[in-house]
């Protein structure tokens, strides 16, 4: 007799949707990667100011994935302590839509999985309260970090402890964010460290374009000068074209930043080098990185980033900060680690590279990215982790 698969609520801070196709985008991978060993259905709850009604419902089925996306309209009176109660109380009402929709569907779930603090675990806590549903908690936030600063209020730090607390288990998708989170007193005697997924089918090495004989970089990110520090690898460019070398960088994505990032680039006067494609997705993005001979990652501070191993997947080399969870990600034999911030230290990197002064086994980058980051190998760690959550009184 065959056993029911596990159903999983995934119960997500960030997930991409019809505003911001890139936010925790890394979640979904997460969702895709269980789906091969168990239902998904994800709930997401997403403010805005861009809709006219109060709430907006968006459903969805792909595969063994059910999504449910909520939008509710962000209160905006000129109270700020009024804005967050009522913004608060539409949280709480689209969660108990969504929890509708989950039983006249039959898909209430054996455990819920939270994907990012505190709010999504504080429904979490409350369905363990009254249904006797066990949660895990996958946190990505680099809030806790150091560098960041961004995990502050008492009331917030409260919360955030009873969740953990009470909570079957911790993962985070690196040690150096368990570390962080640590620090700041967040513990769980259940935490393992499982990282973010790369789709191996899509990136893969292709061929190069033989039209472009200028050594190229690639820079992929959000484009938030805070955390990326954009402007540094435009200052090492500068060092470089001061020197009279030949390259050009792509940058790659969209953000916040960016117009900034464009405007200093002309200051600088190597605007004829810096190539801003915008954000490019799915095989135009791997054909894009495949033009370039390496990618360059300069932030202040990091708890994965996922551009690493999608770059080694596709035979391409990394110059990145020894900072957050990089050093993890980034093995020396696949790139070069930099110390955080040492723009001369950067432009001494890209200049070694440009002269061709390193040489990659691609065969061992794919094996590497394979073994370790994978839909399957993901989702059969956090399966694992489900079954031993659900055996434990």
């Amino acid at each position: 007799m065959n056993q029911k698969p596990l159903k999983i609520l995934f119960l997500a801070t960030w997930y991409p949707n019809r505003y911001d196709a890139m936010l925790g985008l890394f979640v979904k991978r997460h969702a895709e990667a269980v789906s091969y060993y168990a239902k998904v259905i994800v709930v997401n709850v997403f403010s805005t100011d861009k809709i006219k009604a109060i709430y907006e419902l968006e459903t969805s089925v792909s595969n063994n994935i059910t999504t449910i996306i909520i939008y509710t309209r962000r209160s905006k009176t000129f109270i700020k302590p009024l804005n967050t109660l009522i913004n608060g109380l539409r949280y709480i009402k689209a969660q108990q839509a969504a929890w509708k929709i989950l039983k006249a569907t039959d898909s209430t779930p054996d455990i819920t999985h939270v994907h990012i603090l505190t709010r999504a675990g504080l429904v979490a806590l409350f369905l363990k309260a009254k249904h006797k549903i066990p949660y895990l908690i996958t946190e990505h936030w680099s809030r806790y970090l150091p560098h960041h600063g961004g995990y502050k209020g008492l009331l917030r730090k409260y919360l955030t402890k009873k969740v953990i607390e009470n909570s079957a288990g911790v993962t985070t998708v690196s040690q150096a964010l368990k570390e962080g989170m640590n620090r700041v007193g967040l513990t769980h005697s259940q935490w393992e460290i499982i990282p973010n997924v790369v789709d191996t089918s899509l990136f893969k090495p292709c061929p190069p374009d033989n039209n472009n004989h200028n050594y190229c970089f690639s820079h992929i990110s959000c484009f938030e000068e805070q955390s990326k520090n954009m402007s540094g690898i435009l200052k090492a460019a500068k060092i470089l074209r001061d020197k009279g070398k030949e390259f050009e960088i792509l940058m790659i994505g969209d953000g916040q930043d960016i117009e900034d990032n464009k405007t200093y680039s002309k200051k600088l006067g190597i605007s004829n080098i810096i190539h801003y494609t915008g954000v490019l997705e799915g095989p135009e993005l791997v054909k894009t990185m495949c033009q370039c001979n390496c990618s360059i990652l300069f932030s202040n501070y990091e708890t994965f980033a996922i551009v690493i191993p999608e770059n080694i997947a596709c035979g391409i080399p990394v110059i990145a900060p020894k900072v957050g969870g990089i050093p993890e990600v980034l093995p020396d034999k696949f790139g070069s680690l930099i110390a955080v911030g040492d723009i001369n230290a950067l432009a001494q990197e890209m200049e070694s590279y440009i002269d061709k002064q390193h040489h990659f086994d691609t065969e061992a980058m794919i094996e590497y990215v394979e073994e370790n980051y994978s839909y399957d190998e993901v989702g059969h760690r956090f399966f694992l982790l489900y079954q031993s959550a659900l055996k434990r009184p």
